[in-house]
């Protein structure tokens, strides 16, 4: 699964030294406050969304053989480990990244389905959508302006990847010809790595 955190972090960048909050602990900040403001909805549009063959069949291929197999060609691409050596460089606990996205697929997974109401479609991509909709952008965007402007680890974190260096890496991530087929392979299946991104910035209130 690191291959789907690690293309997830495209707005992360320095976590703190020891004695300083730890950069997934500002990333909580906003899930726990997506939590309190949107929970109940997100938590009636994922029983919804698993009412729709296309969206668990995204979730049962993650769950496959072929996929992991994937992920391991992609972790294996030189480009793919300089875009990992850069965030652990910058001390971003990969780990966690993981363990949350696991943690959220096997709780999504074990849901009840429930009756059906009005979505955008039946997708992982229109699910992505639909789960932004419901975001509180407004609360979710004073938070990050509040972060940046009295945290100077977490805006240090978020102005780092506007570095060269990291647009370089990037760039070359996304430029390689078996990375790019890898994720053509992966969207066959309804997992589309750009939508991954989408949903991390708007996170951070973002977009």
């Amino acid at each position: 699964m690191k291959v789907l955190i690690l293309l997830s972090l495209v707005c992360l960048g320095l976590a703190a030294p020891q004695l300083r909050k730890p950069f997934h602990e500002h990333f909580s900040d906003f899930i726990d406050l997506i939590q309190e403001e949107a929970g109940h909805d997100l938590d009636h549009l994922n029983g919804h969304y698993l009412e729709f063959d296309e969206f668990t069949g995204s979730l049962d291929y993650m769950a496959t053989k072929d996929f992991n197999g994937l992920v391991k060609e992609m972790e294996s691409l030189p480009e793919f480990t300089a875009v990992v050596d850069f965030l652990e460089g910058h001390e971003i606990d990969i780990t966690y990244y993981i363990d949350l996205f696991n943690e959220f697929i096997d709780n999504l997974s074990a849901r009840k389905k429930n009756t059906r109401h009005e979505v955008s479609g039946t997708s992982m991509s229109a699910y992505i959508q639909d789960s932004i909709a419901l975001l509180p952008k407004d609360q979710l965007a004073a938070l990050y302006d509040e972060k940046m402007e009295n945290d100077e680890e977490f805006k240090r974190a978020m102005d780092s990847l506007q570095s060269e260096e990291w647009q370089e890496i990037w760039v070359a991530l996304w430029e390689n010809e078996t990375f790019k087929a890898e994720a053509d392979q992966m969207a066959e299946f309804g997992i589309d790595l750009q939508m991954l991104l989408t949903e991390l910035v708007a996170i951070f209130g973002q977009n």
